[in-house]
């Protein structure tokens, strides 16, 4: 069976699940510079990501309704407030929004899709703390840089977190992907194949650029936080395919 994506709702798609990895990170980094000693600038604009989130999930509540989304839009509002009223729920919000996401994935679909929608569940929550971290970084500007004492502790903190969230990913990654593909010549002979392997170079180049270092060379910081808007934009496509296409 073959498939093209549908790229408006790949749109609101990538503009949705950039919002929620991206507040995922964000309360991950707030609660890594909350540690002892604390580091007072590192707030991200949390506040952005669960608007962008809300945007997305709004747009495609609108291309195509379901139950499961409008609950989620309920949780990515009450993420909102808790932001912008100085409330100690955007961390839950994050997080129960990212599990309700797989309610409407292809996960769904399957005959049997408990394990696929936990499976996909991890694979979001990990992906926020370790990419959605990485951009929630790289919109912070440390005092003396990120080559300066501050940034260094946040970054030994993040890197501890990051290696162990990037592992989960990745596992999560390869049991979904067992899951659309049958064949090793399904990843270059289908849609679904072929955007999976330009999604695995992005996460690579993330993985070349993380090992560059920010402090060594800190314009990484921003190519690799690009890279990681790219991948999501991939998966955003992924998602976008119509059930059962390839």
């Amino acid at each position: 069976m073959t498939g093209s994506p549908d790229l408006l709702a790949a749109a609101f798609h990538w503009l949705e699940y950039l919002g929620l990895i991206g507040a995922i990170g964000s309360v991950v980094v707030q609660r890594l510079a909350d540690m002892k000693p604390r580091l007072g600038w590192a707030r991200p604009p949390a506040h952005i990501a669960f608007a962008a989130a809300l945007s997305g999930g709004a747009l495609l509540l609108i291309h195509g309704p379901s139950w499961a989304l409008a609950v989620r839009i309920g949780v990515e509002v009450a993420g909102l407030y808790a932001c912008l009223s100085g409330g100690r729920l955007a961390a839950p919000c994050a997080v129960l929004a990212a599990a309700i996401l797989p309610l409407t994935s292809h996960a769904s679909a399957l005959p049997f899709p408990g394990g696929a929608e936990f499976a996909d569940a991890l694979h979001v929550l990990s992906a926020g703390m370790w990419a959605g971290g990485i951009i929630a970084l790289a919109t912070l500007r440390p005092p003396g840089g990120w080559r300066g004492p501050e940034a260094g502790v946040l970054l030994d903190r993040f890197g501890r977190l990051a290696f162990i969230a990037f592992g989960i990913t990745a596992l999560t990654g390869v049991l979904r992907a067992t899951e659309q593909l049958s064949l090793f010549s399904d990843l270059w002979t289908t849609t679904y194949g072929t955007i999976l392997m330009l999604k695995s170079a992005g996460v690579v180049a993330m993985v070349v650029l993380s090992s560059i270092g920010w402090r060594r060379a800190p314009r990484v910081a921003g190519v690799e936080a690009a890279a990681a808007g790219a991948v999501v934009g991939l998966t955003a496509l992924l998602a976008a395919l119509p059930v059962g296409g390839r």
